[in-house]
């Protein structure tokens, strides 16, 4: 150990040698060159070459009793300043080294050095480390629940002191710095604040994990979706409505149950310019008939209607060319009352009407008001056929404009047909419905409407009137050419 103490301290004798070379290269070659250094003790260098190193068991080993018979070697520079201790290091006053970056360490073999002492080489760190161009007011460690000297404070005030000292040397001896970091192949590990502070971390081994986890996004297969040009949806709904009466209420009444039943189903295709739309709905009402002796129960409302409209975009903006097409029946045999007389039927009677025009199509949602929405579109069929046609025999045919003695009238004109649906709000919907034929003798109208409103995503109730003109008919005594179904409801509803 003694021997090793003995070769630092001739390197660090020959270090004082450096401000006589003037080649900067030569000088660093002349520090680290140790077999040149030995070489100029010559008693030095006999006393080394007999001490055995591993690797080389040939070569004798002095005891260490004999080693005092042997010349001491010559003393460098800082033998002279500094006395040694017993194991040979050199004993640095309290005012040049911090004893309190060595404190808790009982590493034996180390050495320990101060970057105040350490050579001259240019980093580029000239500014301060705390840099501000504001006046900052000392608190003095007010409100501070740890103090500053239990804190890394004294060894960052160091590294600061360590620094001016440096910056100090480069401003007046810039002539004596012969190297700089831009010399060396690898960067020297840096010393800034928040490498020490990273590295006197005590939270760092806290928040770790004894189980690593990995946190990469699993590989999933990717999926190619193609633009969907069909779109489907419904509504459906059951709803009734009941009264009841007592036999001997003081008023009297007959007690009735009524029950709905509406199923809408529509498929929308759309691709580019080209449009199909087609709507499927069926309805059926049930309601008991205590005047009727035969049944107790009968079909107030049945009706089965198919409309489509084929469409091709026009150079007008919401504008399309268009043909239409209409088939409208019923599903089951409805009677007169107290009778077993067929009014009505399955294909009797039918109604089919198609036309050639053109479509106005707008679909407009609400900027003030949230999912308030107008969808709006209108069929004009200049050229237009109404065909009705009654398949029972048992059906009187004149009940719907068709001629005595036939089982079916065509006619040719023009038709308008309106289909309009408004959301006040996310609950209360309107759907209307207008349509308009005329053959230039006689004139169809039919005018529905169906208010709901919805109490929640299952349950709500329903308002539905439908108004009727067709003179092609025999006139009522009281509503001559007006027909009317009015019907309010509540029950179940579902969308999709």
């Amino acid at each position: 150990m003694k021997y090793m103490v003995l070769i630092v301290c001739v390197v660090i004798s020959a270090m004082g040698v450096k401000a006589q070379h003037a080649d900067s290269l030569e000088l660093f070659r002349n520090i680290t060159d140790i077999e040149k250094l030995l070489n100029k003790d010559t008693a030095l260098g006999d006393t080394l070459r007999r001490v055995s190193i591993e690797g080389a068991p040939s070569i004798p080993v002095i005891p260490p009793a004999d080693l005092a018979a042997y010349p001491k070697p010559q003393l460098s520079s800082l033998d002279r300043q500094y006395r040694r201790k017993a194991n040979g290091t050199l004993v640095l006053p309290d005012n040049l080294y911090d004893s309190e970056s060595l404190r808790g360490l009982t590493f034996r073999d180390t050495l320990f050095y101060d970057p105040l002492f350490l050579p001259m080489i240019f980093t580029g760190q000239i500014l301060p480390r705390e840099l501000s161009f504001y006046s900052t007011q000392d608190q003095s460690g007010k409100g501070l629940l740890i103090p500053q000297s239990e804190t890394f404070a004294p060894q960052l005030k160091r590294q600061d002191f360590i620094r001016q000292v440096r910056n100090n040397y480069y401003s007046l001896y810039p002539d004596r710095v012969a190297y700089s970091v831009f010399d060396f192949k690898e960067k020297a590990p840096g010393t800034s604040e928040d490498e020490i502070l990273k590295s006197f971390d005590p939270f760092k081994e806290l928040i770790s994990a004894e189980t690593s986890f990995s946190l990469e996004a699993p590989e999933v297969e990717g999926v190619t979706i193609g633009r969907k040009y069909w779109i489907w949806n419904g509504d459906h709904s059951l709803q009734f409505s009941q009264n009841y009466f007592s036999e001997n209420w003081h008023k009297g009444g007959n007690s009735f149950l009524n029950i709905n039943n509406n199923h809408v189903i529509k498929a929308n295709y759309k691709k580019e310019k080209v449009s199909f739309e087609n709507t499927l709905e069926w309805r059926l009402s049930l309601f008991t008939a205590p005047e009727d002796t035969i049944r107790r129960y009968r079909i107030g409302d049945d009706m089965i209607r198919y409309y489509g409209v084929f469409g091709l975009e026009s150079f007008i903006r919401r504008w399309a060319y268009s043909t239409n097409l209409e088939l409208k029946t019923q599903m089951f045999n409805n009677y007169l009352s107290n009778s077993h007389k067929i009014r009505s039927a399955f294909l009797a009677p039918i109604y089919v009407n198609g036309g050639i025009g053109m479509r106005y199509a707008l679909d407009k949602k609400s900027k003030k008001v949230r999912h308030r929405r107008v969808r709006w579109n209108v069929d004009l069929s200049p050229a237009s056929v109404d065909f009705v046609f009654v398949g029972n025999d048992k059906v009187n045919a004149s009940r719907y404009g068709i001629p005595d003695g036939s089982r079916f009238r065509l006619q040719v004109g023009s038709s308008v047909i309106s289909n309009l649906k408004f959301d006040f709000t996310k609950y209360i919907t309107w759907d209307s419905r207008f349509k308009y034929f005329t053959s230039y003798q006689n004139i169809l109208i039919e005018f529905e409407n169906t208010l709901n409103a919805s109490l929640s995503r299952f349950f709500s109730t329903r308002l539905y009137l439908n108004l009727r003109y067709d003179d092609s008919v025999k006139p009522d005594p009281k509503f001559k050419y007006l027909q009317v179904n009015e019907m309010i409801s509540f029950g179940l509803n579902y969308k999709w």
